[in-house]
């Protein structure tokens, strides 16, 4: 059984982008996707950032400050796994 963290580091290849964070619904709903959940609205979303917030695994978890104050979740692909 695939873990949502290795679902977000085929996504993040894939697609090409570094990481991902709140507010990327695509880059979410693409990793849902790929774990076979079924698609909930905006649910899908906390559900699959709830999961990398749990268990990160190979991903670099980081905190970003958003321009209205808000701490959030940033997953980031590690060197190892950008090089791959």
């Amino acid at each position: 059984m695939m873990r949502c963290w290795q679902a977000a580091v085929e996504v993040l290849r894939e697609t090409g982008h570094p990481a991902v964070q709140r507010g990327d619904e695509r880059l979410l709903h693409a990793i849902a996707e790929r774990l076979g959940w079924e698609h909930d609205g905006p649910q899908t979303s906390r559900r699959v950032m709830a999961a990398l917030n749990r268990r990160p695994g190979r991903l670099c978890k980081r905190q970003q400050l958003l321009c209205n104050g808000r701490l959030v979740s940033r997953f980031e692909l590690s060197e190892e796994e950008a090089a791959l």
